[in-house]
């Protein structure tokens, strides 16, 4: 039996064991109600034991599979520092010029970076002159730990309040 059944059936035994409120008349079978209803707690026991191991082997199987997520990427990242000492070797072999290495050929394309040496000198001379677009200000970043203790010290932060939730863990 499915669990919502199990909530349904238990719903329904429970509406049966009503007192009649007029007369005060407790329904004949009760005893088989109640016995019923044990059943069904049990049985919902095991449901919920049932799906509390899942949630401990899901658990295990992710923690299994983030070890070899790490596992992996530190592999990953092992061969790709290799690949940049063998292309640095090639590169000063090479020396800047075009070469066909039979499997491969090594070539070159110009590129270009700029490079800011002093920031601030930069930014003030971008502000000067108006070209906003070529600099970034992070935006204020609230510290959500430091406005609760304020909260929790009775001041009022506008638009703040700390929310009251209910955390489940299976451990």
């Amino acid at each position: 039996m499915k669990l919502y059944e199990i909530n349904e059936e238990i719903l329904h035994l429970m509406n049966r064991m009503e007192v009649d409120e007029e007369t005060g008349e407790v329904p004949a079978d009760m005893d088989e109600i109640l016995a019923e209803l044990d059943s069904l707690q049990m049985e919902k026991k095991s449901v919920l034991e049932y799906i509390a191991k899942l949630v401990i082997n899901t658990r295990a199987e992710s923690a299994m599979l983030k070890e070899e997520e790490t596992r992996l990427k530190s592999r990953r990242d092992a061969l790709a520092r290799k690949e940049d000492r063998l292309i640095f070797v090639l590169d000063r072999e090479c020396d800047g010029v075009k070469t066909d290495l039979g499997v491969a050929t090594l070539s070159y394309r110009k590129t270009s970076r700029v490079e800011v040496a002093d920031p601030r000198q930069a930014v003030a001379w971008l502000k000067e002159n108006d070209h906003a677009n070529c600099y970034r200000t992070p935006e204020p970043e609230i510290s959500k730990t430091e406005v609760k203790k304020l909260l929790n010290n009775g001041v009022e932060v506008p638009g703040c309040s700390i929310i009251e939730d209910r955390n489940c863990s299976l451990r």
